[in-house]
């Protein structure tokens, strides 16, 4: 099965600004080279379930969520999740899967690590603490062939499986963007988006054409509408659409706030949802000025959640937090 199942309706990173910010000062005391340390696995936690969770996705019958401190979570009904052991202690972004049991979770210190049995048990492909950048999000086209994007223009390849990752250049990431979020369209194309506005697209991952958009700061995360189209949020409360991204002309979109977002997904017949930073949380319906989702106050959430993703599974919305994945309404 494509992989483009699994994510194309989640976006679920707390990506950008505050992810690197909290990356800058986590690593400051970690710059120096260390060739023989190792990389420490993640602590087995009891409320491992309640951490910050910045990524989630579908392997077969059960949902990974990933996020702080290395920690991995499955459930098979968005309600209950299990940790699972990692070989990294380090703050996982994003994960995707290819099909139900081959998977893949990047984050801090350009970490990649790998499960063949759909999120159970996990190992180790990268590490690179001396190189002091965080890959922000992977893809992978098939069990072989993928990519894996991150700050100040890191980006690695693979056609193996991620037993062996490489480094890739590009002149439209010469200057070193941060490279945010990886969506698959509708066409089968790929779209970057990252820091001062950036999205591009390629069809192969090998050669990209920058799309101007006309915006200077951040965006975090995509997702496919239509046929050729795209979503995209961002910083400020930012949404920018285009309807065909081989030749794009994006049109911004109200979402009625100012507050950055990072999570967004379809949740059918022209709805959307975006959330994000500060208890952001709320429906765009065509046709309808944005309306916001109260917090639960019954599942702790609050005017001062985090929101880090969204992803609209089994006729349920995931919502992942700084407290956690949980169940939210789809309208208000």
């Amino acid at each position: 099965m494509n992989g483009n199942v699994f994510k194309m309706m989640s976006t679920s990173k707390l990506h950008g600004v505050l992810a690197l910010t909290l990356y800058a000062l986590a690593s400051s005391a970690m710059a120096q080279d260390k060739p023989s340390v190792a990389a420490t696995p993640a602590e087995m936690a009891v409320k491992a379930a309640a951490a910050q969770l910045n990524d989630v996705a579908v392997a077969g019958d059960r949902l990974v969520a990933v996020g702080t401190k290395g920690i991995v979570v499955t459930s098979t009904d968005g309600k209950t999740w299990t940790q699972s052991p990692t070989p990294v202690d380090v703050l996982l972004n994003s994960v995707f899967f290819s099909n139900e049991r081959e998977g893949w979770a990047v984050g801090h210190d350009a970490t990649i690590i790998h499960t063949a049995d759909g999120g159970k048990t996990w190992t180790l492909q990268n590490w690179a603490p001396k190189d002091n950048r965080p890959l922000m999000d992977v893809f992978f086209w098939d069990d072989q062939r993928g990519l894996a994007v991150g700050a100040y223009g890191l980006f690695k390849v693979t056609e193996d499986g991620g037993k062996t990752w490489t480094d890739f250049t590009d002149p439209a990431f010469e200057a070193g963007p941060h490279l945010n979020s990886l969506t698959r369209l509708a066409d089968g194309s790929l779209l970057l988006v990252g820091e001062k506005g950036l999205a591009a697209t390629s069809v192969d991952g090998k050669s990209w054409a920058v799309h101007p958009t006309g915006y200077e700061g951040s965006l975090f995360a995509a997702i496919p509408r239509g046929e050729k189209g795209a979503l995209v949020i961002g910083m400020r409360g930012t949404m920018l659409e285009a309807a065909d991204m081989t030749c794009p002309v994006w049109r911004k979109v109200e979402t009625g706030t100012e507050k950055s977002l990072f999570g967004l997904a379809d949740i059918g017949d022209g709805k959307v949802a975006v959330a994000g930073s500060s208890g952001e949380l709320r429906v765009l319906s065509p046709g309808r000025s944005p309306q916001p989702i109260a917090p639960m106050k019954e599942a702790g959430l609050s005017q001062s959640t985090a929101y880090t993703g969204l992803l609209n599974w089994s006729g349920r919305l995931i919502a992942l937090t700084d407290i956690g994945a949980h169940i939210v309404p789809k309208a208000p």
